[in-house]
């Protein structure tokens, strides 16, 4: 009955959950069964006068069909019942193959299994299966391992990301973030941006997010809009120093992200741009050659190579930038040693 009132078929199990539905068809049959014992009787008795009167058959024809109406009824919905009962065993299991349901024994020792807590973990899963499901391009764990390690190694302040979608790079970094640190990701899908907002505030749920200073998902703000625009309105000159930039928006704008966010870039800032391998010679050329060379030497800059997302079939890269243009380069970590160490088994 309470998985009926979480997730109701039809109107009926709105407003008649399956004890009172058996209820019913059950006492409409033996009703049924009753009248038409009780017609089948009289007609028995008094057969000549029962037929002159003339309801005697008529009303035992009701009741039959009444009786294998509600009957049939009963035995469908215990039926539906079993059907719900092996559904649910059914998504146990997957919960379980999944990762979001842990299998532990009770006080009495017995075996029981229960759903995991709603927090950044549990996000992270659903999005990678979502991702590897539907083929989304969010990062995935392998690149995402990398952009972990570039954001540990670095330790920064600020990260500005540009393409939040569902927000699973920006929950990524967010795990890692210092003491302190925090993300501003833009999104100019408003429903992307909707979805991401609403992720970050599952992310922050459950006891491991308890007690914490910052909760993971407190640590990102999802800015809608165009982040060539939105970015100067956001952050201010003098006071906002992006330590780690990440690029995961439309590939040919992203030399216009860049330019966009130069005079916010504190010395030795990381800029971190995805699909450095497959959009090479496609919309991020100009950008990968300006940040090559094309600059004047405000970078220097190298590709890490991986494999896209959910593909191990195809090669692409992440082009991890140095910000040279203020200065010295700071403190920003070698792109191959956080490569080395993503690939590990540092997430």
């Amino acid at each position: 009955m309470e998985d009926e009132l979480r997730d109701p078929k039809n109107f009926l199990e709105y407003f008649l959950p399956r004890p009172l539905r058996l209820a019913f068809f059950g006492g409409s049959a033996a009703s049924c069964l009753i009248a038409s014992l009780i017609t089948a009787v009289q007609l028995i008795q008094s057969p000549a006068l029962e037929l002159a009167e003339g309801t005697a058959a008529r009303d035992l024809v009701v009741n039959i069909i009444g009786l294998l109406t509600f009957a049939g009824l009963f035995a469908y919905d215990q039926q539906q019942a079993a059907v719900r009962i092996e559904r649910r065993r059914e998504i146990r299991e997957a919960q379980i193959a999944f990762g979001d349901r842990e299998v532990f024994v009770n006080e009495k020792g017995e075996k029981m299994s229960r759903l995991k807590e709603v927090n950044d973990d549990w996000i992270v899963r659903r999005l990678e299966r979502w991702g590897r499901r539907d083929g989304m391009p969010f990062v995935g764990p392998a690149k995402g391992a990398v952009l972990q390690q570039l954001v540990a190694d670095k330790g920064p302040r600020l990260v500005v990301e540009v393409g939040t979608m569902a927000g699973y790079s920006a929950l990524l970094m967010a795990q890692v973030l210092p003491p302190g640190g925090r993300i501003v990701t833009f999104e100019k899908d408003l429903s992307w941006a909707l979805a991401a907002k609403r992720f970050m505030w599952q992310a922050s749920q459950g006891e491991k997010n308890q007690g914490q200073s910052s909760r993971v998902g407190d640590r990102v703000s999802v800015e809608w809009g165009d982040a060539r625009e939105r970015l100067s309105k956001v952050l201010v000159p003098g006071r906002d120093a992006i330590d780690l930039l990440f690029l995961d928006g439309t590939p040919k704008e992203y030399l216009d992200y860049l330019r966009a966010a130069e005079p916010f870039l504190a010395p030795g800032a990381l800029v971190v741009a995805d699909n450095a391998g497959v959009f090479a010679q496609g919309g991020l050329k100009p950008y990968l050659e300006y940040v090559r060379g094309g600059s004047g030497g405000k970078y220097r800059s190298e590709l890490i190579a991986c494999k896209l997302e959910w593909r191990d079939d195809v090669e692409d890269g992440i082009e991890v930038s140095t910000w040279l243009g203020a200065g010295e380069s700071g403190s920003g970590s070698g792109a191959a040693e956080a490569s080395n160490k993503a690939a590990s088994g540092v997430a």
